[in-house]
């Protein structure tokens, strides 16, 4: 894997990050976020959504549904793993089947409760937040070598 670290200050910060991951990412790409409650794993999974040409106004945390879908320039499967019980929870809504389509963009929220549940080639993003500055993040970008095309956005 190579690993990229992103310090974001703001949102607009969360927002180029998300549009940088946007410009690379094909269908069939997976992407675990994992960080706490808060961290910013919904914010940037939005600015990637919108990227991709998605309206803002239908993006919404699927945290009680579990799995949302979205048109985009392709589709976009964004997944909510805070409320699984076990791993085995998938099984019911068909998230192999999501993942193996090869169709879309995975977008997966919470994917350290189900890691060995992702493809092996998912790209994951662990946020960390700042506890001593207000909105700044840590993004630590996990992204398999055949994914090479990734850039960090420049400093604002």
């Amino acid at each position: 894997m190579n690993r990229y670290v992103f310090e974001s200050r703001s949102e607009n910060d969360t927002e180029r990050l998300g549009r940088s991951i946007a410009e690379v990412v094909t269908p069939g790409a997976t992407i675990a976020l994992v960080g706490p409650l808060g961290a910013g794993k919904t914010r940037l999974a939005r600015s990637i959504c919108e990227s991709l040409g998605v309206d803002p106004a239908a993006i919404a945390s699927p945290t009680f549904i579990l799995i949302h879908e979205y048109e985009g320039s392709m589709p976009i499967y964004h997944f909510d793993f805070y409320r699984l019980r076990s791993p085995s929870d998938l099984d019911a809504l068909g998230a192999d089947e999501y993942f193996a389509s090869g169709e879309g963009l995975c977008l997966v929220e919470w994917a350290d409760r189900a890691r060995e549940r992702l493809p092996d080639a998912a790209w994951t993003i662990t946020i960390e937040p700042d506890p001593d500055v207000e909105n700044a993040r840590v993004f630590r970008i996990d992204i398999p070598p055949e994914d090479s095309r990734f850039e960090l956005p420049a400093r604002s």
